[in-house]
């Protein structure tokens, strides 16, 4: 007699079952690589970025900024780990070595820096994780050990204190005062062979035209905005997750109609992502009716609407 298969549920991502919220990290994980779908703007504006970076010449010679804009919960951080994986591949098709160093969660959240506090903060971060993926030259690494955590002396010398083959990309924090910030790091940071990435989600299409005129004699940045989803974006994520998992295990499929009221209920791909997890999980923990026979219905979602968004998804009634 064959067993029963395993109920799993098709939403988390590979290696990140019991943390189904957090964004595609490719540069660590080749399988997240493919789990990218094209949706609220996010395939226009990877697009985008890999037409401003081109050969990478120009992050060669001068380095680059980029900054992604959109609201909360977007797909930003998804974009910007997409960004350095493909600066990290084009390297390595150069016979280069990308390292990224991701310094997005340096800063304390229980109190308020300046920029020049910020600043200074990231950079003695920053060199901890030189130090230990060995991208600096010896001699250039115990010069730099003296200015650790000072952002003018650090920065301006970073890419010629990188070994020859070596080439960063640096997932920065999200800027806390706005425009200033971004021109600061823009100014401050800006160095041969080394690609900051940042994101905001309070930047609105007036500040970043700001921004670019007041870097205009600078090398600009490159600035790249994601949206709310679009019509039919919904579906299109539903059917890609629901197509992987076929062989891990058994899990019913989704109605049209729940299909649409998720639609209707999601206005971002966060939102849907844990809309739709937190469904299945929900039907799981049920214990009944989840076979490939079955269909998540217009109850099901209603169901877990009802228990869970108004205490944590930020879903209005």
């Amino acid at each position: 007699m064959t067993a029963p298969r395993r109920q799993v549920n098709p939403f988390p991502l590979p290696g990140w079952e019991r943390t189904p919220m957090r964004p595609l990290r490719p540069f660590d994980r080749d399988a997240h690589r493919d789990y990218y779908v094209p949706v609220d703007g996010a395939e226009q504006a990877f697009e985008a970025f890999q037409h401003e970076m081109g050969d990478l010449t120009g992050l060669l010679e001068d380095g680059r900024l980029v900054l992604v804009t959109g609201e909360s919960g977007c797909g930003k951080t998804a974009l910007v780990n997409r960004c350095a994986d493909w600066v990290v591949r084009r390297l390595g098709e150069r016979g280069l070595r990308g390292v990224v160093l991701d310094v997005t969660g340096c800063l304390p959240t229980d109190q308020e820096l300046s920029i020049d506090q910020r600043t200074t903060e990231v950079c003695d971060q920053l060199f901890d994780l030189l130090v230990d993926h060995d991208a600096l030259r010896p001699e250039a690494e115990e010069q730099l050990r003296e200015v650790r955590d000072v952002p003018r002396r650090v920065f301006p010398r970073l890419g010629r204190a990188l070994r020859e083959d070596t080439t960063l990309v640096v997932l920065l924090p999200s800027p806390n005062e706005l425009v200033d910030e971004v021109i600061r790091y823009a100014r401050v940071l800006r160095s041969a062979k080394v690609l900051f990435l940042t994101e905001s989600a309070f930047l609105g299409p007036d500040d970043v035209a700001d921004l670019v005129r007041r870097l205009e004699t600078w090398v600009p940045p490159v600035t790249l905005c994601v949206g709310l989803l679009d019509e039919g974006d919904a579906q299109r994520f539903a059917a890609d997750r629901l197509s992987r998992h076929a062989e891990a295990g058994s899990y019913p499929r989704m109605s049209d109609e729940a299909v649409e009221l998720v639609a209707k209920l999601c206005q971002s791909v966060a939102m849907l992502q844990r809309f739709l997890h937190g469904t299945y999980e929900h039907k799981l923990e049920s214990g009944l009716s989840y076979t490939e026979a079955d269909l998540v219905s217009v109850e099901d979602i209603r169901a877990f609407f009802n228990t869970r968004s108004r205490n944590g998804l930020g879903i209005g009634p």
